[in-house]
C-alpha cells in the first residue's frame, strides 16, 4: 500500500479512491561469470598469460582461440597433479610457445601448482606397450607396466630408471589415494596406477562377498577361510578388495620391486600384514625378509616379486598350509591370456573356483571373444585338470564386465570364467 501512495503521488494523483496500481519490474541482465565459470586449471593459464611482459601479452592478445572455454580435463592424487598429454598441445599453443612462450613456463607450473594447492605436476600418457629402444634398435616390452611416458614439470619426483632398493624407496615421492574405503599408495614415477578402474574394485569385492554368502551353507566357511591368488597384483589394485571383503589369505606376483613396495604400504596403511617370500636375493627386500619357502602365520598377503610363471609349482608347495584357492584374478593388459593356464593350475582341484580374465576386446567381437575365451579355458581344463582323482568339471563366462573404454572402439573387458564340478 505504501508503495502504490508514493507511486501515484509522485506523477500527480491526489485523490487515489478507487485506483488500482498493478507493479511489475523488469529483471536485471544476467551476470556473465566467465572466470568464475572456468576450470581452475584454465584460470591459472589465464593468470600466467596476464602476467606476460606486454609485448607477449600483445601477441598472445591476437589468437582469439586463446579466450575460448579449455577442455583440458586433470587429476589430482594428494599433493600431486597430473596433466593430460593434450595440455598446450592444440592451436595456436604449439606457435605460441616455440616463438614466445616457452622460457615462461616454469612460472605456470607454480602458478599452477599455488592455485590448486599442489607440490607436483606431470604430464600422464599412456602406459606404454613398448618400452624405448635399446641399443640393439629392438624395444623391449613393457612387462612392468612402467609409467615410463609420465613427463615431470614441477616437483623432485626422483630419477628415472632407479632399481628399487630400500635406500631408493626411503627417498622417493609416493602419493596415496583411497578407493572403497581402501587406501593405495605407489610412487609416480616407477609404478603406475589406473583410477579408472575403481568399478571393477568394486565388483570384485562385491562377487566375493556374494560367494561366501552362497557357499557359507554349503561347505559351512567364513570368508576367512578361503585363498585368493593375484597373478599380476601392482600395488595391489585387485588384491586388496580380496582382503576388504573378508578373504583370509591373498597370494601375490609381482616382478616390478617399487609395485611390490607399493602393496607392502598400502597393506601396512590399510591395518594388513604382508610376508614378501625371498625367493632369489633382492636388493629392495629387508634384510629381515626369510629366505626359501614361507612359513604361513596370520598376514593376509604372501608376496612373491618374480614372474608368475612359478605361481603353479608355488601353490602345489603350499597346498598343505593354506584354504582352498577359489579366486585367480589375471589383471594384465591387453591380454592376459600367458597366464591362463597358470590360472587353471592353481584353482582348488577339487572345488574350482572362478578365474577373472582381462582383454582388450573390440567393441563389435565382444560375444565371439566370449566364445573363444571359454573354449580355450575348457581346453585348458582337459589338459590340466582331468584326473581320475578330481571330479569333471564345467566351464562357463558367466559375466562380462565393460571396465572402461581403453581406446576408440575397444573396451577393456573382464570374463568371469567358472570352473565348477559337475552336478552329480
Amino acid at each position: 500500500m505504501h508503495a502504490k501512495k508514493k507511486i501515484l503521488c509522485k506523477i500527480g494523483v491526489t485523490d487515489q479512491a478507487g485506483i488500482e496500481v498493478h507493479l511489475s519490474f523488469r529483471a536485471a541482465p544476467a551476470t556473465r561469470l566467465q572466470d568464475s565459470t572456468r576450470s581452475p586449471l584454465a584460470h591459472a593459464v589465464r593468470e600466467w598469460l596476464l602476467a606476460l611482459p606486454s609485448p607477449i601479452l600483445s601477441t598472445w592478445r591476437r589468437f582469439d582461440s586463446l579466450h575460448k572455454p579449455c577442455k583440458w580435463t586433470f587429476t589430482t592424487y594428494g599433493p600431486m597433479l597430473l596433466l593430460p598429454s593434450n595440455f598446450l598441445a592444440n592451436d595456436p599453443w604449439p606457435e605460441l610457445l616455440a616463438q614466445h612462450l616457452r622460457p615462461y613456463l616454469p612460472n605456470l607450473y607454480t602458478i599452477i601448482g599455488q592455485r590448486l594447492n599442489v607440490t607436483h605436476i606431470a604430464i600422464r600418457s599412456p602406459i606404454p606397450a613398448l618400452l624405448p629402444s635399446a641399443k640393439n634398435g629392438v624395444s623391449p616390452s613393457n612387462i612392468l607396466r612402467s609409467p615410463s611416458a609420465l613427463v615431470p614439470l614441477l616437483g623432485d619426483f626422483g630419477e628415472p630408471n632407479l632399481p628399487p632398493c630400500m635406500r631408493n624407496f626411503n627417498t622417493a615421492f609416493w602419493v596415496r589415494e583411497v578407493q572403497n574405503h581402501i587406501t593405495q599408495e605407489w610412487a609416480p614415477l616407477y609404478t603406475m596406477f589406473s583410477r579408472g578402474n575403481i568399478s571393477e574394485k568394486i565388483r570384485l569385492f562385491n562377487i566375493i562377498s556374494s560367494t561366501f554368502a552362497s557357499e557359507k551353507g554349503q561347505f559351512g566357511r567364513e570368508p576367512r577361510d578361503m585363498t585368493a591368488v593375484d597373478l599380476y597384483s601392482g600395488i595391489g589394485y585387485f588384491a586388496f578388495s580380496y582382503a576388504k571383503a573378508g578373504v583370509g589369505l591373498v597370494l601375490c606376483w609381482e616382478l616390478n620391486g617399487w609395485s611390490v613396495e607399493g602393496l607392502r604400504r598400502g597393506a601396512k596403511r590399510n591395518g594388513w600384514t604382508t610376508q614378501i617370500v625371498n625367493t632369489s636375493p633382492k636388493e629392495y627386500l629387508p634384510k629381515s625378509t626369510a629366505q626359501g619357502f614361507p612359513e604361513i602365520g596370520n598376514e593376509r598377503f604372501l608376496v612373491f616379486p618374480e614372474s608368475n610363471a612359478n605361481a603353479a609349482s608355488r601353490v602345489n608347495a603350499l597346498r598343505e598350509q593354506i584354504a582352498p584357492i577359489r579366486h585367480v584374478n589375471c589383471g594384465y593388459l591387453p591380454t592376459s591370456s600367458a597366464s591362463w593356464s597358470i590360472a587353471v593350475r592353481v584353482l582348488d582341484p577339487t572345488e574350482g573356483g572362478w578365474i577373472h580374465a582381462h582383454e582388450n576386446v573390440a567393441a563389435t567381437d565382444i560375444q565371439q571373444r566370449k566364445s573363444e575365451v571359454v573354449e580355450i579355458f575348457q581346453c585348458l581344463v582337459r589338459q590340466y585338470r582331468i584326473q581320475e582323482s578330481t571330479p569333471s568339471f564345467i566351464v562357463e563366462c558367466q559375466h562380462i564386465e565393460k571396465v572402461k573404454s581403453y581406446a576408440p572402439g575397444v573396451i577393456h573387458c573382464v570374463f568371469d570364467i567358472a570352473i565348477l564340478p559337475s552336478p552329480r
